[in-house]
């Protein structure tokens, strides 16, 4: 692969690692033939090799959508598609912001793990001192 770096006008960047040749799926191959022919890059066929020099200072639209990671229990930004840009567009490549839903979601998971320890269930929850265990009770 290769990677790609998007930089908006503000100067924050996003990577793309881009696969190449030979691959293992079609969406693979569809990908890269969207993201440089979207670029107005001539692509070579059947080799599917191009100038990659044509990359670099190259405006366009970079498209992201929020993507959910349930072990980290938050949103992140993930690479969409590639808008073509047409003279007069500002270039913005900024994600969309986070909805309240989204919001809620971050929240009440992270909520979650802290509740579990406070909540009724929790043995231990409400102990304002030392717990009572007997000597006989501990293994050691």
């Amino acid at each position: 692969y290769f990677t790609i770096i998007f930089e908006n006008d503000e100067g924050k960047q996003y990577k793309h690692n881009q696969l190449v040749p030979p691959y293992k799926y079609d969406f693979q191959e569809k990908q890269l033939i969207e993201l440089v022919t979207r670029l107005g890059i001539k692509l070579n066929l059947p080799s599917l090799d191009f100038d990659t020099d044509e990359l670099i200072g190259k405006p366009c639209h970079l498209v992201l959508k929020w993507k959910f990671n349930n072990d980290e229990g938050k949103y992140f930004t993930d690479f969409s598609f590639i808008k073509p840009y047409k003279n007069g567009d500002g270039i913005v490549n900024k994600p969309i912001p986070k909805d309240e839903k989204m919001k809620a979601e971050e929240n009440g998971d992270n909520n979650q793990s802290k509740d579990s320890l406070s909540n009724e269930s929790n043995p231990f929850a409400n102990a304002n001192g030392p717990i009572d265990i007997s000597d006989d009770d501990l293994p050691f």
